[in-house]
């Protein structure tokens, strides 16, 4: 009877036993299951069901969010603290990749005035350098355009230099490196960029050429010697920076459309085909020259900024504008100016080689003009021919006037410099090395080349 009785003992304390073991399997099974998913259970045993992020791999320059999964509303973030603020910086519990490395962010939380601490750990990484193109050729004179970029992430610093200046110098231009021919030979340019700390470098070969011709899209206008009033103008056009012409706002600046007046060895130069914008020649009706007016220094900043990238404003060469006195009145001109935009002179806007009828009492079709809807806010149309006045930079009568075009197209000196309704055609003169000569694009039923600058 006794080994009966021990033997029935013996049978419920195993199956304890068993229980006790199958619930330990599965609280072991629970656990690996948390750190799989990549979270951190809570580490305060009062009931609460939290898990936290628990490891982030970030790219330098980039940013993760630290995320919180509390089922209990009374848990409530106190801080977040990263133990090296070199590598990331934490705010609001998104980190912010700051250099390359690894480190830790430590999470407190408070509920029913306990504190709880989760660590996750953080690793910053590079990204990938790409540099395009891998290797180029230019002729002597003209000029390539690289382009750096970096995936998943950014660059602290960015840098190219040329091994042989003799052979190909380079300029940073933001992210790109615009490498000019000088001579024959080839040159390696060396990019350096600083990724969170860590230094990538990147070789590309330049082989520069000696340039046999160029054959352009574009030609000199049609002289005007033997026009009559009749006669418009011919020549070619072309497209080239942008600002706004159709007074929608809400989209984006259309491309300035520019007669060629002249082409030499080195440049060209060109007319804005329309009026772009209504101003006076000076803001107040006073003694004034081209050197002093105001609108030569609004051509010259606000114009000139935002119709041009910095590539296309380093292709606009820096022009030497002569300025006589008026032919008629004397009136003196001022000093010669170096500019970048200007305006046609009287003697420029009769010049048969730019393709305008010369006689400045003639009612030439070759200098008439018309607005832009956007300059048209502000300026003046001639009900019968369309068409609108605009500048010349000449003196007129006194120094209190600037000479003028008419909507006939005949040309004036008594037109004081604070008339406010009077159009502004800019004149350039971009310089052949640094641009290439793009894809036509259409114009109503005509189609003109894009200057592209390099």
């Amino acid at each position: 009877m006794a080994t009966k009785g021990m033997g029935k003992r013996m049978n419920i304390f195993l199956t304890c036993m068993g229980v006790t073991l199958c619930i330990l399997v599965i609280a072991a099974i629970a656990i690996n299951i948390t750190k799989a998913a990549g979270i951190h259970p809570s580490e305060d045993s009062n009931g609460l069901d939290i898990s936290l992020t628990e490891s982030l791999t970030i790219f330098a320059g980039n940013t993760a969010r630290i995320k919180l999964n509390p089922a209990d509303s009374k848990v409530q973030i106190k801080s977040y603290k990263s133990l090296d603020e070199n590598i990331a910086t934490v705010s609001d519990g998104v980190v912010i990749a700051q250099s390359v490395g690894t480190t830790k962010v430590i999470t407190t939380l408070v509920s029913d005035n306990n504190k709880l601490s989760y660590t996750t750990d953080i690793t910053v990484k590079p990204g990938k350098v790409t540099i395009t193109p891998s290797n180029d050729t230019v002729y002597v004179g003209g000029t390539v355009k690289l382009k750096t970029m970096v995936s998943c992430g950014v660059f602290n610093s960015l840098s190219y230099e040329s091994d042989n200046t003799a052979v190909a110098t380079v300029k940073k231009d933001g992210i790109y490196g615009i490498v000019a021919g000088k001579s024959e030979g080839r040159a390696n340019i060396t990019v350096k960029v600083n990724i969170g700390g860590v230094i990538r470098k990147k070789s590309i070969e330049i082989e520069v050429e000696k340039k046999e011709g160029q054959s352009l899209p574009i030609s000199n206008p049609v002289n005007g010697k033997n026009y009559t009033v009749k006669n418009e103008w011919k020549g070619s056009r072309v497209y080239f920076g942008v600002f706004e012409q159709d007074n929608k706002l809400e989209n984006e600046k259309e491309p300035i459309l520019w007669r060629v007046l002249e082409i030499t060895d080195d440049t060209v130069l060109l007319l804005s085909e329309y009026g772009l914008i209504c101003k006076n020649y000076n803001d107040t009706f006073s003694n004034v020259t081209w050197e002093t007016s105001t609108l030569r220094a609004w051509l010259n900043s606000t114009f000139l900024d935002s119709a041009f990238t910095n590539i296309e404003r380093n292709a606009i060469s820096d022009t030497r504008v002569m300025n006589p006195g008026n032919p008629n009145y004397g009136t003196a001109g001022g000093k010669d100016t170096i500019d970048k935009v200007f305006l046609l002179s009287y003697e420029e806007a009769q010049n048969n080689a730019y393709g305008f009828q010369s006689g400045a009492g003639n009612k030439s079709k070759t200098r008439v003009m018309k607005l832009t809807k956007h300059a048209l806010q502000e300026g003046y149309v001639n009900k019968e021919n369309g068409n609108t006045c605009w500048w010349l930079r000449s003196p007129g009568i006194t120094s209190q006037y600037a000479a003028y075009v008419f909507t006939v197209g005949s040309i004036t000196d008594s037109y004081f410099v604070g008339r406010r309704n009077d159009a502004v055609r800019p004149v350039i003169r971009v310089k052949l090395s640094s641009i290439i000569f793009g894809e036509p694009i259409g114009n109503g039923a005509k189609s003109y080349p894009v200057i592209i600058a390099e």
